[in-house]
């Protein structure tokens, strides 16, 4: 099968780019003859993948997405293919099309945490990004410009129906994962002193782990107040992503907890983070289904994120982490991680975890994925 996989990231730093890197690279080890249509990507020599730039233009989101669909719909066009894998509306349409989340929803869902005249509501509602790919999502969802699509959760798939008036045939429920190779607990506990010590970490040193690639949504100032508010100086936080490190310490110095924050930027080897981590924590308003929980679940770290759907489906109260009601709330967050700082909580939970997640390793996951190519090659 000769398959088009387009999105304009193919790498381990971001969610949908490392689904698209871990799609590419499965394909690829299953014979098949792989092209990567991206404007950035991550090689791996042990994979034979043929890489395709897509240039795009200058300047803010708004303007540099819409290029991408421009130019990377002229080159596959051009560019013969069995099947079109598809990881985004900024993507051509016509393909098999997997749907992390819906912007919509996302949108509906901010709006419970921010009043009508809230700073945070005027900036979205000036954002010129959200009209652009609202106008992409009806393209592809109501006009129903794709082969197939692939929901990761019955939510995704619900959000389809009521937003865009999918049908529930036309999508597939498949969740996304991780790798068990990069992410396990043997890897973790035999690298956690040398990072630790890399990272200037103390024995005593409770560390948390906050690994995303946006701070508002995903809840950096509800983590913030709970630092400030637990005033505990065994607690460090490690802050992983693509956020510049200069907004990161910015935000923990408003909140006076700048000499507990160590802001590492972004990195295609969270599993280093892993190591030293004690608790991972995400108190997101919005989450389709996050690969960053998994990959945490995977390691055997205890996770504390939000009862949103996306996060509700990978955690199991008290046996591999907490769910919080309220992302915006310091509060009770800091009941959260005092819970797992009392006695062996931490630990009991960090050894149920991994055993909680081995259905969603990717080489299960994608076996379902490649089946659904073979189904919508041009031959099929």
């Amino acid at each position: 099968m000769k398959v088009a996989i387009s999105f304009p990231g193919c790498h381990r730093r971001g969610g949908v780019e490392r689904v698209v890197f871990e799609c590419a690279r499965f394909l690829a080890g299953r014979g098949h003859d792989v092209n990567v249509f991206a404007t950035e990507w991550e090689t791996d020599a042990g994979f034979s993948i043929r890489y395709h730039r897509v240039p795009v233009s200058g300047g803010p989101a708004f303007r540099r997405l819409p290029s991408f669909l421009r130019n990377c719909t002229e080159r596959v066009d051009g560019y013969g293919y069995d099947v079109l894998n598809t990881h985004g509306c900024v993507c051509p349409t016509g393909g098999v099309h997997w749907v992390q989340s819906v912007h919509r929803a996302w949108l509906e869902r901010s709006r419970a945490f921010r009043s009508a005249r809230s700073w945070g509501r005027l900036k979205q509602k000036l954002n010129p990004l959200h009209p652009v790919l609202l106008r992409l999502e009806e393209t592809h969802f109501r006009k129903r410009a794709y082969q197939k699509l692939i929901a990761t959760t019955e939510q995704v798939r619900a959000d389809l129906k009521r937003f865009y008036d999918v049908p529930e045939q036309d999508v597939c429920l498949i969740s996304n994962g991780f790798s068990p190779s990069e992410f396990n607990p043997v890897w973790r506990a035999e690298m956690r002193d040398i990072v630790r010590q890399q990272l200037e970490l103390l024995p005593e040193h409770f560390v948390l782990l906050f690994a995303a690639n946006e701070l508002e949504r995903k809840g950096y100032g509800t983590v913030l107040d709970a630092l400030r508010r637990l005033n505990d100086p065994r607690l460090r936080l490690l802050v992983v992503g693509r956020p510049p490190v200069k907004e990161v310490r910015r935000q923990a110095a408003k909140f006076g907890v700048l000499t507990q924050v160590i802001a590492c930027g972004s990195t295609n080897e969270i599993a280093k983070f892993h190591a030293a981590a004690d608790v991972f924590v995400l108190p997101t308003q919005y989450e389709a289904f996050s690969l960053a929980i998994l990959e945490a679940l995977g390691s055997g770290i205890p996770v504390i994120t939000t009862d949103v759907p996306g996060s509700r489906d990978a955690i199991q109260a008290e046996v591999n982490g907490l769910l919080l009601d309220d992302p915006t709330s310091g509060a009770e967050l800091v009941e959260a991680i005092n819970h797992l700082m009392q006695g062996e909580t931490c630990a009991r939970i960090s050894a149920s975890a991994p055993a909680t997640v081995t259905s969603f390793q990717w080489p299960h996951v994608l076996l379902q994925y490649e089946q659904i190519l073979l189904e919508h090659t041009k031959q099929g």
